[in-house]
């Protein structure tokens, strides 16, 4: 499964020099929201941006309203941003990107990636294995894809920087087991339920999801062209039985409702 860091945007770009002298920038994200301690001190909620830092080393916290908690120390640099999206619970992953500043005008990538030995390409152009350092990857916009064996695959989309190296901290969560699902409607279900057909997706699944958002946890996978109750519609998501045991909310976007 291929993880789309910076889930609903399109694309990020890292400034250096728009900063006053002295301040760093820092912008933290976190799947599902999460209260931001910096130092021990609350400072509010995901999404955060604060743009009147101290440079230096930063405690940094944060804990989800159901308990879950990840902290780490990072560095700020001055005059340049500092970039965390993370995704909490069981299986936690996510990245941090830094910009530090180099000498002369090239434009530096350095990934650090878990599991060590991660893949990394550079707009779909296979670059190295992490840890991986690169001297000049050019100015503008660049798609890092970042994946190994096993994981869900993390896709950043970053910008280069001249006079600067782009920093990649990334982790990596072990894919989701997927759920086997037979759906049998009987008969008396074909004359008294609607359904609807899954349609072909990027992936080649469709997540299935405990709540009817894009945070919901995931339970299922179901394939394109397979065919499942309807149970419910709520505000673009569909709520259909998986099997006699698991019933959950899927796009509406990704399905087709018979009849149509």
């Amino acid at each position: 499964m291929k993880k789309i860091a910076l889930v609903f945007a399109a694309g990020l770009i890292l400034g250096g020099c728009s900063l006053a002298p002295q301040r760093s920038g820092a912008e933290i994200m976190s799947n599902p929201p999460a209260k931001v301690y910096i130092d021990g001190k609350e400072a509010g909620m995901t999404p955060y941006r604060n743009n009147n830092l101290k440079p230096g080393e930063m405690q940094l916290k944060l804990v989800t309203s159901d308990g879950s908690e990840w902290q780490k120390q990072i560095r700020l640099e001055n005059y340049s941003d500092t970039v965390v999206d993370w995704e909490m619970g069981d299986q936690q992953s996510g990245y941090i990107l830094t910009l530090e500043r180099l000498g002369g005008q090239k434009s530096g990538l350095l990934v650090n990636a878990a599991p060590n030995s991660a893949a990394v390409a550079i707009d779909g152009e296979m670059k190295g294995f992490s840890p991986l350092k690169i001297e000049d990857v050019q100015e503008g916009d660049k798609q890092i894809t970042i994946s190994y064996p096993g994981y869900q695959s993390q896709t950043i989309f970053a910008k280069g920087v001249a006079g600067y190296q782009l920093v990649a901290e990334v982790i990596l969560a072990p894919e989701t087991p997927t759920v086997t699902t037979t759906p049998t409607p009987t008969p008396t279900e074909e004359l008294n339920q609607n359904y609807v057909t899954i349609k072909t997706t990027e992936t080649g699944w469709l997540r299935v999801r405990d709540a009817a958002a894009a945070s919901g946890k995931e339970i299922a996978r179901v394939n394109p062209g397979e065919k499942y109750v309807l149970l419910e519609e709520n505000n673009g998501w569909s709520k259909i039985k998986v099997n006699a045991t698991i019933s959950g909310w899927v796009s509406s976007a990704y399905v087709t409702k018979a009849g149509q």
